[in-house]
């Protein structure tokens, strides 16, 4: 589980700012909580909402956790290509990116962050935490003169003399993290930390979030989709799915179509044709799903098919949202970026409600940014896990906490006051007559 992150000098963040999951002594809705049951262990927050206005930096946030995740998984990232330090300062470009992640894993707090500059790692640092206190692992840094310099706390002084880490070490690019080319190297002594950065799945707007056979391979999936839409009322009486050959759909479509898709499934892994079929590639083998949106004719009762497409925004994004169901169970760490898009605002709470109850007995958090307001209630999300994000004067993106507001009450109106600009991180409107 993720208990605090922290950015700095990256996209629309200048000085470091953190989002904590640490949990408070906010009484209510304590499903909401991880538990520790320890004394050196803190109770953990199981969802955090962000909420601002337009270019404040809340997609900016998920796009800074998602390229430090990138960084360390060696993955491809938009953000891997461009400029990520803070523009809107001169000094900026002559420091280093900095990140950290303070994560529990396994009833162990650990501490992991590095610094970045120019696709250079110039520091990197891994501390533990347990019931003795902090304890430092190793910090490494980096410079062209020096090279790879490692410092090892007094517990893992072992690691300096071998000759095999050393080597490691000596040979770890400059723009590779010493942990990923441990790992590289099939040396598993931080594995746990590695691989806790593969439990994080990001969803953006425009995220068709795996393939429709996630869905539709588990029936638990498929009758929560079938439930939202009967509570949603979106008019859907059924939807079906027929697992059919891959060759044969392939097979019917034009050479140059069929030629294309059969590329494009060796990187994208998933694919959608004709908004009737899913195509995948699963362990080298094409699996292929028919799916049929049933809708009933008023008058008569008839049964009538629908494809994808001839469905609304709101239900497609429904069905692009379910498989977060099955994130869920798997104890993931799931950030969504404005999850109320195409959404109307009983539809996310229902939403927000499904997946809570999904992780009841489950370690998953969310991390959701949102532009809707009516979410801002504390029956629905602890006051806790409510998140602002603004622009200061500086221009610079800021995060704070609501419950920063110690004065806030559980039957304040939130979202009244939050429009009324009381906790910031409101859109500043002006009239039309200072525009004249």
């Amino acid at each position: 589980m993720i208990i605090r992150f922290s950015v700095a000098n990256c996209l629309s963040f200048n000085d470091k700012t953190s989002l904590d999951l640490f949990a408070s002594k906010v009484g209510n809705l304590k499903e909401q909580l991880w538990i520790s049951k320890s004394r050196y262990i803190p109770n953990i927050l199981k969802s955090a909402f962000v909420f601002g206005p337009n270019a404040a930096g809340k997609s900016n946030l998920i796009k800074a956790i998602h390229y430090a995740k990138s960084i360390v998984l060696q993955e491809p990232n938009p953000l891997r290509s461009r400029t990520t330090y803070f523009k809107l300062c001169p000094e900026c470009p002559k420091k280093p990116s900095f990140f950290e992640f303070e994560v529990l894993i396994d009833r162990n707090i650990y501490r992991y962050g590095f610094e970045i500059k120019a696709n250079v790692i110039t520091r990197e640092w891994l501390w533990q935490n347990n019931s003795t206190g902090e304890h430092e692992i190793y910090e490494r840094t980096y410079d062209k003169a020096t090279k790879n310099q490692i410092r090892y706390g007094e517990k893992y002084e072992k690691y300096r003399d071998h000759e095999f880490i050393s080597f490691i070490l000596k040979g770890t690019p400059e723009n590779k993290l010493f942990l990923s080319e441990l790992i590289d190297r099939n040396v598993d002594i931080f594995r746990n930390v590695y691989e806790w950065f593969k439990k994080i799945v990001v969803i953006y707007p425009e995220s068709e979030l795996q393939s429709y056979n996630v869905i539709l391979n588990n029936e638990y999936l498929l009758n929560e989709y079938r439930r939202l839409m009967s509570i949603c009322d979106v008019g859907i009486d059924d939807i079906s799915v027929e697992r059919i050959d891959a060759d044969d759909v392939l097979d019917k479509m034009p050479n140059e179509l069929r030629d294309k898709l059969k590329l494009d499934l060796l990187t994208n892994l998933t694919l959608k044709q004709d908004d009737r079929y899913s195509i995948s590639l699963q362990e080298g083998n094409r699996e292929a799903y028919k799916i049929q949106i049933s809708h009933k004719m008023p008058l008569t009762g008839e049964s009538v098919s629908f494809t994808i497409s001839e469905e609304s925004d709101g239900t497609n994004r429904l069905f692009d949202l379910i498989p977060i169901l099955s994130l869920v169970l798997q104890d993931a760490i799931v950030l969504v970026d404005e999850l109320d898009r195409s959404l109307h605002s009983n539809v996310s709470r229902l939403f927000i409600k499904t997946l809570f109850k999904a992780n009841k007995d489950h370690q998953s958090q969310m991390i959701v940014t949102t532009h809707d307001a009516t979410l801002l209630d504390v029956k629905l999300i602890r006051r806790d896990s409510i998140w602002f994000v603004r622009k200061n004067y500086k221009k610079a993106s800021e995060i704070y906490s609501l419950y920063d507001y110690v004065k806030v009450r559980n039957d304040k109106a939130l979202q009244k006051a939050y429009l009324a600009g009381l906790y910031g991180a409101v859109p500043v409107i002006r009239s039309q007559e200072e525009d004249e």
